[in-house]
């Protein structure tokens, strides 16, 4: 991060060459801070300058289809209706009554009975379930050995692998809790190869799960719950068969039919869903359960602890964000420790009490060691990349200028870039499979698809491997780097919400991911993102670097909704942005005027208004 004689790293709203050009220059950015981090000289067209464009889709309402009524006049004996033709999966739209002809002197069989639950599918897919060591080097069409671990773990334990299945696929409506999940697991999942079948009671059941799908979140969310059931294997998923109406097969145009908006604020919601579920049993709850809660409610439960406790006091109650004790160096041996990063260090020992302080405190030690490790040589450098890539995760970035910056700005590691490449080549060369390696390698790559599928290989490896492999316990980072890549590359919310409610799995306090996923709602739902960015306040430590961010957030979202009805609660959110600013660490920049001028100016409106 900037800090006082190093300015100049690129911050957000800040731009870079050759990067798009501001979208919404009414708006504040929406972009992620970048944590400024060496005097590197801004340029224009930084990619973090581009502001997200607000998803407007139109309203599409699903269409009714049922038998027309039949018209007859007055004093003339009732015609004899034949039955109407119609798609059997297509119900009728939700709160309209069946038309039901019972014409006269007609045969009994012609007398419409109630229609079974299967008559009300609107379309289904069976998705296979298998697992990945199985089906190395084995093709997916010729079925051999795929699934049968799985499988015999799902019909010995059939009590128990169900219910976790359901819990990842399966989503329910709290407005209407007696309808059926929608998707919703189904009867007649086949042995052999586990094929269990989805049905959708409606195309915004579909397009839920095509999300889900299409992203992350639904491998990571099965993953998960099989882990919690005794199954510890690497499972992947493919759907093997679609059943859908009028549609391409496989599901194409997704975001382009009804339901877009609807589907969005429920991805929205997996995320908190995630971390709320993970502080219980660790068993989630329904994925829309959360959809139910009050928004205001929440907002303001949380902003009256804050209040009665304090800001320092609530932060330190809620989460203690402190790297163990036993890794933490002391304040004297940070002081007497050599290395290209003592400065630093040294700029941060009156704080040695704040536990943001002491993660950075434990980053720069971990960054060093690493340093010395790689450019030493003596057969550890292997675990010279390990310690790298923990220190850059402690520092809580994942944009590429500032991976490249902390490795080989002079102002901090200085690496020899050639150097660490060869290195990094010649480990994968004797272990292609070397995630540290890979993980590296793919965060320097600049944003954009390449840099999404190096990710997304390095997660696939880990999740084979399990926990044997050094980078599982940084899954959440890893995941939540996926999830800024994709909405950095593409501003598409929908895949991008989805790793973040995967990252959100393996860390539910894992504080980038809860203030991305607040930052990237913003374009899905004003009232979810306020609700978002309440959480990561909530959780944070009062130094935290982007806790003043948040409040300046909340409170332009606040007067983008009623700035009378909310006048206090913009007052207050602006205060605390001033003062969380004014006392931030020094190795921290002040925020950047794109994020507090469009708050200024609803403050100013709200306080020249009567009150």
């Amino acid at each position: 991060m900037a800090e006082q004689g190093r300015e100049g790293v690129p911050q957000e709203g800040q731009a870079a060459a050759g990067q798009p050009q501001p979208m919404q220059p009414q708006a504040p950015a929406l972009q992620p801070p970048v944590v400024q981090v060496a005097p590197v000289q801004p340029q224009a067209g930084h990619p973090l300058a581009v502001q997200p464009q607000a998803l407007q889709p139109a309203p599409v309402q699903p269409l009714a289809l049922q038998p027309p009524a039949v018209q007859q006049a007055p004093g003339q004996p009732q015609a004899v209706q034949p039955p109407p033709v119609q798609p059997p999966a297509v119900q009728p739209a939700p709160g309209q009554p069946q038309a039901v002809q019972l014409p006269a002197a007609q045969p009994p069989a012609v007398v419409q009975q109630p229609r079974p639950v299967l008559e009300l599918e609107w379309g289904r897919a069976v998705l296979r379930i298998y697992d990945q060591h199985l089906a190395a080097g084995v093709g997916m069409a010729a079925g051999l050995g795929i699934g049968l671990g799985i499988a015999a773990f799902y019909f010995g334990n059939l009590d128990l692998a169900l219910p976790a299945i359901r819990r990842a696929i399966e989503r329910r409506d709290p407005d209407n809790p007696d309808q059926p999940a929608d998707p919703q697991v189904g009867e007649g999942v086949q042995q052999g190869s586990l094929l269990v079948p989805v049905i959708f009671y409606s195309q915004l059941g579909y397009q839920y799960f095509t999300s889900i799908l299409n992203g992350p979140f639904l491998k990571a969310c099965l993953q998960s719950e099989l882990q919690k059931v005794g199954y510890e294997a690497s499972i992947d998923v493919s759907v093997e068969k679609w059943e859908l109406p009028n549609l391409p097969e496989g599901g194409a145009g997704l975001m382009g039919m009804m339901g877009e908006e609807r589907v969005l604020g429920w991805l929205a919601e997996l995320p908190e869903k995630v971390s709320t579920a993970a502080g219980d049993s660790g068993i989630p709850e329904d994925v829309s359960s959360v959809a139910g809660v009050s928004t205001a409610a929440s907002q303001e439960d949380v902003e009256e602890e804050e209040e009665e406790a304090g800001p320092s006091q609530a932060k330190g109650a809620r989460l203690p964000q402190q790297p163990p004790a036993q890794a933490t160096p002391t304040a004297q041996q940070a002081e007497l420790q050599e290395g290209p990063l003592k400065g630093r260090r040294a700029r941060l020992l009156q704080h040695k009490d704040s536990p943001t302080a002491q993660t950075w405190l434990k980053a720069y030690s971990c960054l060093e060691k690493g340093a010395a490790m790689v450019t030493t040589g003596g057969g550890q450098e292997g675990k010279g990349v390990e310690h790298l890539l923990e220190g850059i995760m402690l520092i809580e970035d994942m944009h590429p200028d500032v991976v490249n910056t902390i490795l080989y700005d002079q102002s901090w590691l200085h690496l020899d870039r050639a150097m660490l490449h060869q290195l990094t080549s010649t480990q994968l060369q004797a272990n292609p499979d070397s995630t540290p390696c890979l993980l590296i390698q793919a965060l320097q790559l600049p944003l954009g698809h390449s840099r999404q599928q190096a990710i997304n290989h390095v997660i696939d490896i880990v999740l084979q491997h399990g926990e044997t492999d050094p980078m599982y316990k940084h899954l959440a980072y890893m995941y939540c780097a996926l999830g800024y890549t994709i909405w950095m590359t593409t501003r598409q919310p929908a895949p991008a919400l989805s790793a973040f409610a995967s990252a959100l799995m393996h860390k539910s306090d894992h504080l980038p991911t809860l203030y991305f996923t607040a930052w990237c709602s913003i374009d899905v739902s004003v009232p979810q993102a306020i609700r978002q960015f309440h959480h990561y306040i909530h959780t944070a430590p009062t130094d935290h670097p982007w806790v003043p961010l948040s409040h300046y957030r909340l409170v332009y979202l606040y007067g983008q909704q009623d700035p009378s009805v909310h006048r206090d609660r913009i007052l207050q959110h602006y205060n605390k942005a001033q003062q969380t600013d004014r006392n931030r660490l020094p190795v921290f920049p002040p925020v950047p005027s794109v994020i507090t001028d469009p708050a200024r100016r609803v403050y100013e409106q709200v306080m020249s208004q009567p009150h």
